[in-house]
């Protein structure tokens, strides 16, 4: 999306400042991971960007291996060079929506990508992780979510601007922020995301945080 190939240079401190909580929600979905429970993982990381929750996600547990794919190739190269040579992560040019994920993997991650996808690329894309995902493997999606009305949309805004100038946010990033939110945006409710993630074939599915409009989602396969 040309949107973030321009943002790629300035994309990681921009995200920390506009995401008040984000020590919190990256928290909560590193641990929903229950990469303990896997030696050696193998982790695709969806929508990778500049790869800030492939390295929540090694930080907590060095032992798993990373795929990092993106469809930007000025994200990827930003990882790359986040990451240098360390053996541990993978980087690949991938459209989410006709590209093919593999299979095999023992955990899918992917934060603040799939709200961009319209409604039915949304539900391919959960199927398609589902059917990418080893006998109990876990899909952890990070993303935003729409409010029950306009009204409670626009409250979180509010709430949302004032903490993020607090947590150190630029005016700039917020205009930015807000300008790429309404270009690209197609927010979907979250009960109709938890449903649509059950018909994908996911035997578990759970909402484990939510703050203002993003939420972090868990979807378990059977094993």
């Amino acid at each position: 999306m040309p949107g973030f190939d321009k943002a790629a240079a300035t994309y990681d401190r921009s995200r920390h400042a506009l995401i008040p909580d984000y020590d919190d929600l990256y928290g909560a979905a590193v641990q929903a991971l229950e990469l303990d429970q896997v030696q050696g993982a193998r982790v695709l990381d969806l929508g990778a960007g500049t790869g800030g929750f492939s390295q929540e996600v090694v930080n907590a547990h060095p032992d798993c291996k990373v795929e990092l794919s993106d469809l930007s190739v000025p994200m990827l190269d930003e990882a790359r060079a986040r990451f240098g040579a360390d053996p541990r992560f993978s980087f690949r040019e991938l459209d989410i929506v006709t590209g093919e994920f593999g299979i095999g993997w023992d955990r899918v991650i992917s934060s603040f990508v799939i709200h961009h996808l319209p409604h039915e690329a949304k539900r391919e894309v959960f199927a398609n992780v589902c059917a990418a995902l080893n006998p109990g493997g876990t899909f952890v999606n990070i993303d935003q979510v729409q409010a029950c009305s306009q009204a409670v949309q626009d409250i979180h805004m509010r709430v949302w601007r004032k903490d993020a100038l607090a947590a150190g946010a630029l005016e700039q990033d917020l205009e930015d922020g807000v300008a790429r939110m309404e270009a690209m945006d197609i927010n979907a409710d979250l009960d109709d995301q938890v449903l649509w993630l059950q018909r994908a074939g996911f035997g578990q599915v759970d909402v484990v945080y939510r703050n203002y409009f993003w939420a972090v989602f868990v979807a378990r396969k059977a094993s």
